[in-house]
């Protein structure tokens, strides 16, 4: 069991897996106008054979899950992940103060704590851009709440806390509880601190990518807006 969670949200060379997507979820089609907004998630899924996960058509390894820190526009994938900017947990070998960090969508570094290649054209198809009804001053916190882990440890193991006021996002007791995250637990505790929502569809001890992309409260946008693939 050890070994099976030591690459969490990395991408180590596991077979794919297969199974159903979200009913709910609108299809990029070539030459439509892209939009990441801030406070939008992103996600790619994970395999469906984690213990405990939700099932989600074309996962591939452990998935990945980033917050969106600062929005763009465009038509193509690769510049528009290019012009935005994210927040993310990555259980890279990297210095501690870029294991969370702020980032670039897509960029290319050869120092691996400034390079970027989480939601590539390799997962073309499987990307979710996911959005929640949220007022500005909850994305406010949401993406403050993230920003302030920045500096911490990524780890496998990292686990759920559940604040005595999940809505006290401010709360330095709520900040400090945790010291280490992976990627979509990073999503799911900011989301949950702010607003009390558990975005976790599975309801299990870790809250994985999958979790994210099937949880229903992306079905709350009108016209399946809340949950897009890409």
């Amino acid at each position: 069991m050890l070994s099976l969670f030591l690459y969490a949200c990395s991408e180590a060379p596991l077979p794919e897996s297969e199974n159903t997507n979200p009913a709910s979820t609108l299809i990029f089609k070539p030459g439509d106008t892209l939009e990441l907004k801030r406070g939008d998630f992103l996600v790619r899924p994970n395999l469906n054979i984690l213990p405990g996960t939700s099932p989600v058509n074309g996962g591939k390894n452990y998935g990945h899950a980033a917050i969106v820190v600062k929005g763009y526009k465009h038509w193509h994938p690769d510049s528009l992940l290019a012009g935005t900017i994210i927040i993310e947990s990555i259980a890279k070998d990297v210095p501690a103060e870029f294991q969370v960090r702020e980032i670039k969508a897509l960029v290319s570094n050869r120092m691996e704590s400034f390079d970027n290649h989480n939601f590539d054209n390799r997962y073309k198809g499987h990307r979710y851009r996911l959005r929640l009804p949220l007022s500005e001053s909850a994305i406010d916190s949401i993406i403050y709440f993230a920003q302030t882990q920045k500096g911490k440890l990524s780890s496998w193991n990292a686990s759920k806390f559940i604040p005595t006021d999940p809505k006290r996002s401010n709360s330095p007791s709520n900040l400090m509880e945790n010291e280490t995250w992976y990627c979509s637990l990073l999503v799911w505790q900011s989301v949950f601190n702010v607003t009390g929502i558990d975005l976790d569809h599975s309801g299990g001890y870790m809250a994985y990518p999958n979790d994210l992309i099937n949880s229903p409260y992306f079905d709350s946008l009108p016209d399946g807006a809340g949950r897009l693939r890409f």
